[in-house]
């Protein structure tokens, strides 16, 4: 049952977003939270993508420290290994990222560091000299790689297990051409400085890793180069449509991979200050475990060098582990095939199963229990079905597509949106043709006057908007603060329905859904979640919200006295007043609760009193499948959107009630012949305009005499030209 306490304002909290309206929902703590939801947000985060591989590793590196002898003293020759390997390993998540792979690049560092050692002590090269051209030498490996797999456009895996070959077999020439004489070492204060130096009190190898490291990580993930990366890795064919240079993409992440292996190089040659034949062989299957292990996917799109590093370090510690323990380097060999297959398998399946996941989870409806359901049927009462909007004369007829609202001037023109995006404007109802006022690109629906008879709109997908004498629309307000412990991005104002000017000028708005646009109204009908929210934008542009956890907020009005707002819940089936002024200001309370039916825009009529719409009926299906969200989400899952049980959204009715909230008169279309839908009531010059969001018109329903007051009802309350409700001759 849903609670008809009024909500205090509290105590002053930076995570506090306004009044909570929770209390409203009458649900229990522990509702506040949808689990299966939460779940789904945090498996659509592009993190997640490789937190659960990266948290089996770190599981894996823990277990390996527990169970075997390396300790603290092994920290430096871990550092050193990490140095190394993680500028392969960097190197080779920018290719696997762009969709391709690199087999070659433990082939690279060995021609690259024995060329280094070659250029050093046979042909004398100044070690200045040396450096550069061990890298740019890589740079050149990894062209070639590049020139066959980008624009040659061979296959990347079959490619590069080629130049593993090749560039191995070069590697043992050297080797072979050369083995007496770069075995004699010479003194040299770059080798010297690259194996034993510090830089601020860090060994160099170490520093130039996190360098390089941190301009990577901006590079791929800040920049447009990154980006380009990461959309042809996801789909070459899209990225190729959208107009990013795949080709010139792909071949740069291979020249990138060779540099890195020849930066390597260097390191590998000054640390070891001697030849090995074995420099760089087995390496792309170390490498290769590393990445994977960081949560890198191997099918492309997917992945990030921070998280690489972390499988480096993994990687490591294993082979530390290994040496510590005594095992032969062939038992290393075979844990990291072990490892490489089960984290591949993983990656895999878990790509996979995470977007079914998030799919089946996205949608979590609450539980919902509303009052004993009012029968409208019965003879006798104010309920009572009638046929007065029947036969109010049509505006528009056939020209609008769903006008949600509209707004009418002091000359009679009446302004409306409708689902394609414009606001139309019909000269009385001899302009059967109208004009296209304005192009918003969103669903105009609220539509109400500013002071200075400025016509503001809220539009639905796209924030708030102001509509000059010339047509063109301008922003008021399209977001609001980011709520610090959301897990989505609730900044923006997608799903703006409604809203009202206050008298110090200020604009509230009600936001339906922080979740979905407008379009997906219907996702809120079965969910009735408190994700709505009620925003106020300043007279000076900024925004706040004022009210949260509202369900299904759908119109807003202000006050014949300007000290509150009016706030519909249509996901409740209620009203509620908002006092922004006066000694209850802060204070939400409830005005008309248990309504028959669900409840759409609020709006002033001329008497003092307020029309609003019942957008849709409640029925017992309806509030016995409230209470039953299970049966909603399996409906959801099994069920088509065209098939899925929502209130019965096919009503013609609107009501006029008191500041008290006492029911004074219902009207009806019983036919719902013309107006099989009604979402919003205006009352203008003794007309009441009724609009419809699936209606293809809008009605003008002369109102008897006895029903008119001297308030202008468009008028903002408080402001030159509106009168208190105390100044109407009753």
């Amino acid at each position: 049952m849903t609670t008809s306490s009024p909500v205090r304002p509290r105590g002053f909290s930076p995570l506090r977003r306004g009044l909570d309206a929770f209390g409203m929902t009458g649900g229990r703590p522990t509702e506040r939270i949808a689990r299966f939801r939460t779940i789904s947000d945090l498996f659509e985060k592009r993190w997640m993508e490789g937190a659960v591989p990266l948290v089996l590793a770190l599981a894996l590196c823990l277990y390996v420290l527990m169970t075997t002898n390396v300790g603290a003293d092994n920290a430096p020759l871990v550092l050193d290994e990490m140095a190394e390997f993680g500028l392969l390993a960097i190197g080779l998540t920018v290719v696997l990222v762009g969709g391709g792979i690199d087999l070659s690049v433990g082939s690279m560092v060995g021609v690259c560091a024995l060329g280094a050692l070659v250029a050093d002590r046979v042909w004398l090269w100044p070690t200045a000299v040396v450096v550069p051209a061990a890298i740019v030498t890589g740079a050149l490996l990894g062209a070639v790689n590049g020139f066959f797999i980008a624009i040659l456009r061979m296959r990347p895996f079959i490619t590069t297990l080629v130049t593993l070959i090749a560039f191995g077999g070069a590697a043992s020439v050297l080797q072979n051409a050369n083995s007496t004489k770069i075995g004699i070492a010479k003194d040299s204060l770059v080798w010297d400085f690259l194996s034993n130096g510090r830089v601020i009190g860090v060994p160099a190898a170490w520093f130039l890793f996190a360098v390089v490291l941190f301009v990577v990580h901006l590079a791929l993930t800040r920049s447009r180069w990154g980006w380009w990366v990461t959309a042809t890795g996801s789909d070459r064919r899209s990225a190729r449509r959208n107009g990013i240079p795949v080709t010139a993409v792909t071949f740069w992440t291979y020249v990138l991979s060779g540099a890195l292996a020849g930066t390597a190089a260097i390191l590998t040659s000054a640390r070891l200050a001697r030849t090995d034949p074995n420099v760089g062989h087995g390496w792309e299957i170390i490498v290769l475990t590393a990445v994977v292990l960081g949560g890198v996917s191997i099918q492309g799109g997917r992945g990030s060098v921070l998280r690489a590093t972390v499988g480096v370090a993994v990687v490591a510690i294993i082979q530390q582990a290994t040496v510590a323990d005594g095992a032969q380097g062939s038992f290393y060999t075979v844990v990291l095939a072990a490892v490489l297959a089960v984290f591949t398998i993983l990656d895999l399946k878990w790509g996979k199963y995470r977007q079914r996941a998030v799919e089946k989870l996205k949608i979590d409806p609450a539980r919902l229990s509303l009052g004993p359901l009012i029968d409208v049927t019965e003879p006798g009462t104010v309920w009572s079905p009638n046929r007065r909007l029947t036969d109010a004369p049509p505006v528009g007829l056939g020209k609008i597509r769903g006008a949600e609202d509209c707004a009418v001037d002091a000359e009679g023109n009446v302004y409306c949106g409708d689902q394609r995006g414009w606001v139309w404007r019909f000269r009385g109802l001899e302009d059967t043709e109208g004009e296209v006022f304005s192009r918003t690109g969103g669903f105009p629906c609220g539509h109400v006057w500013d002071a200075e008879g400025r016509l503001v709109v809220a539009v639905g997908g796209m924030g708030i908007y102001r509509i000059g004498q010339d047509g063109e629309p301008e922003l008021v307000a399209n977001q609001v603060k980011r709520s610090p412990l959301s897990l989505i991005d609730d900044s923006g104002l997608r799903a703006i329905d409604d809203l009202d000017i206050a008298p110090d000028g200020s604009i509230y708005a009600s936001d339906f859904s922080t979740r979905t646009n407008t379009a997906d109204f219907l996702l809120e009908l079965v969910e009735f979640r408190p994700n709505g929210r009620i925003v106020r934008v300043k007279p000076d542009g900024t925004t706040e919200v004022v009210v949260s956890n509202y369900v299904f907020p759908n119109g807003v009005c202000t006050s014949h006295d300007g000290e509150s707002i009016l706030i519909a819940s249509t996901g409740l089936c209620r009203v509620d007043r908002l006092w922004i002024s006066g000694p209850k200001e802060g204070r939400l309370e409830p005005v008309l609760e248990n309504l028959p039916g669900y409840p759409d825009n609020i709006n002033r009529s001329s008497d003092g009193n307020y029309w609003m719409p019942l957008c849709a009926m409640r029925t017992q299906m309806s509030d016995l499948l409230g209470r039953y969200p299970s049966v909603r989400r399996r409906m959801t899952r099994e069920v088509s959107v065209d098939n899925w049980v929502v209130p019965q959204l096919n009503v013609s009715c609107a009501i006029k009630f008191s500041d008290s909230g006492e029911i004074l008169s219902v009207l009806w279309d019983e036919t719902m012949e013309n107006y099989p839908m009604v979402t919003a009531v205006k009352e203008r010059d003794g007309h009441l305009y009724l609009c419809g969001v699936s209606n293809n018109r809008i009605g003008r329903l002369p109102l008897d005499p006895a029903e008119i007051g001297d308030i202008d009802p468009s008028a903002v309350p408080g402001t030159a030209g509106a009168r208190q409700v105390s100044e109407v001759a009753r």
